[in-house]
């Protein structure tokens, strides 16, 4: 598809993108960076007929001028897409949504120009009552005007004199006190800061090295550590080791080092490495502080650079700080930054935010990257985004993650033994082990469901988890449901050398790492990986970049289980997310202890090999030497070629009753789509079954946790839902379900005489269909498949029925078109979307999170949504989420006959004040969240 790109500025250029030739709604269409200069895109439409028009947009919505040139490309006939580059996202522009633009449009102006500036005067009294409310009444007098000052955003001058502002500088003796600046003008001055930094940065280059550095000639003076993070003081875990085991091998090389830490690590002390801990800047950790902290570190560093001259610093480049580059171009030492990955993107995937001060940590990880002689960086992935943001290829080192080879050595049998009966396991347990911060891209959503399944096929099995973090509550439910606490130890956060000795206890190692990333690859180098190969046990691992590429040569999940010989494999690898591989691989190592050692062997020797500590930080001194080695740093970094897959049975074990014709026989647990907002859509509910979060009381998988969902659906949730969806009208005839979730529905038209067949994109939700079903003996077919392709023949069903689906599919267009080939003459779609003309749209969604969070100054809407309306326990992952008029769902069903839309959905807490005393069936009714059509086949 040819088209005029016109970028925010205004500026036009000629794409030519065949993706969106298939687009029809929101789609995922990275387009690169193109040339653009001055010009007419009206013009260029006119003296082209087969250009159409893509619109690039910085903010959540259209301004008036590119809203123009929107409805001029559709009025000459043309097709036309909104782009944000930010999101790598697509729209495409009908008439029916350049209307919904437009009012988008007003709501936000409304909001900017009136009630904003209202909603501020009138919350003047109650922040001036919190500003004045700890103040001692003799001191009101000098300081009220002070303090209106900062809410009001401008700084104040004291009344006793009018020094200028010094922020974190007491008053001397006879002086004015400073002004008080309000946060956003002290971030504006820092940017300005950052930014004339960046413009003077010039890298220091190490003087000409003669050999590489090892203890016996090692480099003449003092190499200088950095880290700053003082708000994230830390006693074990990946981040911790790092530090330790690198200022222990830059040390050992170095003729006296030192280590300047924001908070003390005890490992570094044991290792007799100097370390000097600074005070923190502030008692407080908010962005403000986090981005105010520099200067505080540079005052109390540049007495001790004065005197000891580094030879060179090395920092672990934190959030916000330019420590490291601010000293580096004052007293012109070379500069060495760690960087692991952006810390603003894992906030995005796993927190689905970004930071206030985002443009400040950008200018700062700018000045370093500017600054730094060299960048050392654990994946490839890093290095790419790094060159995207116009950092010099040339001083950028890709240097995997490694393990200390004795910390992490093999243990006697003796010694095992001995670890084993501190912890409670017997000699014949075969224990599984994983260490790790419980964080959002563990996988601890997939370890949570696994470990049940695990304990149940695998008798002799126990599990060791070893960590704390923001999902361990999800393992702690999974033990607690299937009564598994005789089976599962938890150690807990631990110091780093006692977690390197509880993992010797174990037999077999997980590292179950999710693609929870939102905005970017899997960019991580765990070093968990590094630690368990060192160790010589047996591994099952998630296949995603690095991790897949370290451990291969690998098995799959199914050689390991029939026993496939082993020759130079590491490990069994698993596709991210896929549970059942996940399950297979951990059942198969714990059964057959041979083959666990052969693949620990092998995962062992490719440590020695390649991934130890000192070979990390000798890289970094090649490396520096300006030595072409590139390429072959880590010459194991190869992938095998993997086998195409057979069916996999999906291995439910289903209550009494139920048929073995029953159980669900695919070629893949996961489909490979192509396309990202599938995948997403696999991943949130593989792994968090819509409904059953609600359920509180009844033990998992039983009849009665199916029953408590379908009480809360139809009670307090939905009491609408059965009368409307016509549950008791089709007996005898059969019908399609579009993503039938735990069942529920489903089994409300099963048990008044439909036929039933549920089609679902989600392995999990299909795995608890079918269980639902078994437990009440009611039949049903359960088949995984895309709904934009549907499987089944011409005139096949009498009824296709979908509740909240549809709008989760980037081609819902693709899916009606199914529906309509798939009924027969007559037949009934029944679809639920959700309304964009909702009080929970307007108000929750635009109102609250757009605009007063001010998240609409840089996402869509359509963002915004994916970010927030079916967020739940699966760390974060970020379903496509649509909202349509009912103009916008009648043209979808074109072609259907007898269209009837209903509008439904009103939660008890989403009721106004306002509105309370309004029966909340008649407000569904006007300003629902759902939109229900119902239309027949010609």
């Amino acid at each position: 598809m040819r088209a005029v790109y016109v970028d925010r500025r205004g500026n036009i250029g000629t794409i030519d993108e065949p993706r969106l030739d298939a687009t029809s709604e929101r789609h995922i269409v990275a387009i690169p960076p193109l040339p653009v200069a001055a010009g007419d895109a009206v013009s260029a439409l006119e003296n082209d007929s087969s250009l159409g028009m893509v619109i690039e947009i910085a903010t959540g919505c259209p301004n008036h001028r590119q809203m123009k040139l929107l409805k001029r490309a559709l009025v000459l006939r043309r097709r036309a897409w909104i782009f944000w580059p930010e999101e790598g996202a697509v729209e495409c522009v009908t008439t029916e949504r350049l209307g919904s633009y437009r009012r988008h449009w007003l709501v936000i102006n409304f909001y900017r120009l009136i009630a904003e500036p209202v909603m501020r005067t009138v919350s003047i009294p109650r922040r001036v009552s919190y500003a004045l409310r700890d103040m001692p009444p003799r001191e009101m007098p000098g300081w009220i005007l002070k303090r209106i000052g900062r809410m009001m955003a401008r700084p104040v001058t004291d009344v006793a004199g009018d020094t200028p502002p010094a922020d974190a500088v007491p008053a001397a003796a006879g002086t004015a006190r400073p002004a008080v600046q309000a946060p956003m003008i002290r971030h504006a001055k820092r940017l300005g800061a950052l930014r004339d930094a960046r413009q003077a940065a010039k890298a220091v280059p190490f003087p000409p090295l003669d050999h590489l550095p090892d203890p016996q000639h090692p480099i003449r003076g003092c190499g200088v550590y950095l880290r700053m993070d003082f708000w994230a003081p830390i006693v074990s875990g990946g981040s911790y080791g790092h530090t330790c085991y690198v200022a222990k091998e830059l040390a050992r090389v170095t003729e006296s080092f030192a280590c300047f830490m924001a908070n003390r690590f005890p490992l570094l002390d044991d290792y007799g490495i100097r370390q000097i801990v600074m005070p923190p800047p502030s008692a407080t950790n908010n962005e403000d502080d986090i981005a105010s902290a520099s200067p505080h570190y540079v005052n109390l560093l540049r007495s001790a650079f004065e005197e000891l001259r580094p030879a060179y610093i090395y920092e672990r480049l934190c959030l916000g700080n330019s420590t490291a580059a601010l000293l580096s171009a004052e007293f012109g030492v070379p500069y060495i930054v760690e960087y692991n990955g952006s810390e603003i993107s894992m906030r995005r995937s796993f927190e689905g935010s970004g930071y206030v001060f985002e443009a400040e940590y950008l200018e700062a990880e700018a000045l370093a990257f500017e600054q730094a002689t060299l960048i050392s960086v654990v994946s490839a992935e890093v290095r790419t985004d790094l060159v995207s943001r116009g950092v010099d290829p040339a001083k950028i080192l890709v240097n995997p993650n490694g393990v200390d080879l004795e910390v992490y050595a093999p243990p006697l049998s003796s010694e095992r033994e001995s670890i084993r009966r501190d912890v409670g396991f017997e000699p014949s347990d075969r224990v599984i082990g994983f260490t790790g911060t419980f964080g959002g891209w563990h996988g601890i959503d997939v370890l949570s469901e696994a470990i049940p399944r695990v304990c149940q096929a695998a008798p002799g099995a126990k599990f060791l988890l070893i960590g704390d973090g923001h999902f361990k509550h999800l393992v702690d439910r999974a033990v607690a449901s299937f009564g598994l606490e005789q089976r599962v130890v938890f150690a807990g956060r631990v110091a780093q050398a006692e977690g390197a000795r509880l993992l010797k206890a174990c037999d077999v190692y997980v590292s179950p790492h999710s693609t929870h990333m939102i905005d970017s690859k899997f960019f991580g180098s765990p070093t968990k990986v590094f630690e368990y190969m060192a160790l010589g046990g047996g591994i099952v691992a998630s296949d995603l970049e690095q991790i897949g590429q370290v451990l291969s040569p690998a098995l799959t999940s199914e050689e390991a289980a029939r026993g496939t010989g082993v020759t130079r494999e590491r490990a069994v690898l698993c596709a991210p997310g896929d549970v059942e591989q996940f399950v297979q691989g951990a059942v198969a190592l714990a059964a057959q202890p041979d083959l666990a050692r052969a693949l620990g062997r092998n995962a062992r020797q490719a440590a020695l090999d390649h991934y130890s500590w000192t070979r990390h930080v000798a890289n970094l001194w090649l490396f520096a030497t300006g030595a072409a080695i590139g390429a072959d740093l880590a010459p194991d970094l190869r992938r095998k070629p993997r086998s195409p897959e057979g069916p996999i049975d999906d291995g439910m074990a289903l209550a009494a009753g139920a048929r073995a014709s029953d159980r669900l026989t695919r070629s893949q647990h996961v489909i490979a789509t192509g396309d990202a907002y599938k995948d997403q859509v696999q991943r949130q509910w593989n792994h968090d079954p819509a409904g059953s979060h609600y359920v509180t009381v009844a033990p998992a998988h039983t009849q009665e946790w199916f029953l408590e969902a379908e009480h809360y659906r139809y009670g307090s949730y939905a009491p609408w839902m059965a009368e409307t969806m016509e549950f008791d009208r089709h007996n005898c005839e059969k019908l399609l379900e579009i993503g039938g979730g735990m069942g529920t529905d489903l089994a409300q038209f099963a048990r008044h005489g439909a036929r039933v067949t549920d089609v679902d994109l989600s392995a999990g939700h299909l795995r608890l269909a079918r269980e639902n079903f078994a437990v009440r003996g009611l039949p049903g077919e359960f088949v995984q498949q895309d709904a934009e392709s549907l499987l089944f023949d011409d005139n096949t069903f009498d009824v296709v029925y979908s509740n909240g689906v549809l709008h989760h599919t980037p081609n819902t267009r693709h899916v009606v078109q199914e529906i309509f080939r798939v009924l027969k003459p007559g037949g009934r779609a029944i679809v639920m979307v959700y309304a964009e003309d909702s009080l929970h749209y307007w108000r929750n969604l635009m109102w609250n999170i757009g605009l007063k969070e001010g998240q609409l100054r840089k996402y869509s809407m359509g963002e915004i949504m994916s970010r927030t309306v079916e967020r739940s326990d699966n760390a974060a992952a970020h379903p496509l989420v649509k909202a349509y008029t009912r103009t916008g769902l009648r043209q979808l069903f074109h072609g259907f006959v007898d269209i009837e839309i209903l509008q439904r959905q009103m939660d008890a807490p989403a009721v106004p004040r306002v509105l309370a005393r309004v029966p909340r069936r008649y407000l569904g009714r006007i300003m629902g969240w759902n939109l229900v059509i119902k239309a027949r086949k010609p």
